[in-house]
């Protein structure tokens, strides 16, 4: 008996399907909690369900020094807008590709309309890529930093 046909991965197989996110009219406050409460590094910032930006950790601990009162403050104000979306069709080999040239962390995976479907990070990769793959990501990625 044959088992059954495994295609290639793809951006769905390896994404974090329908990630916790925030307006850009959110809190930085707000964001944090849901950093503690799902357990992550990066929330989609939305409007309307399309993605307009992300904010990470690493992005409200830099500001935390210049901004005292950065819990009362906007993610607006401190989100990445030059989000990297994929589609969830798109092979491994398109994602890795689209880590590499962005330098990026975190890529949106968003439908045919724009909706955010899910989140990759670059760990979640790990499983799926070899070594050398996922080296030059980190480092290309630690380049633009």
């Amino acid at each position: 008996m044959v088992g059954p046909i495994r295609l290639p991965m793809t951006a769905q197989d390896v994404m974090t399907s329908h990630p916790r996110t925030c307006s850009a009219f959110s809190s930085v406050l707000e964001a944090s909690v849901l950093f503690q409460d799902a357990e992550c590094g990066a929330v989609p910032v939305v409007d309307a369900g399309r993605p307009v930006g992300i904010l990470t950790d690493r992005d409200v601990a830099l500001a935390v020094a210049n901004n005292p009162d950065l819990g009362s403050l906007p993610v607006a104000e401190f989100m990445r807008k030059d989000v990297v979306s994929v589609a969830p069709d798109a092979s491994m080999e398109e994602v890795t590709e689209l880590f590499s040239r962005h330098g990026v962390h975190h890529l949106l995976v968003v439908d045919a309309v724009g909706q955010l479907q899910g989140i990759i990070a670059w760990s979640d990769l790990a499983p799926h890529v070899s070594d050398a793959s996922l080296g030059r990501m980190v480092g290309e990625a630690g380049d633009r930093r």
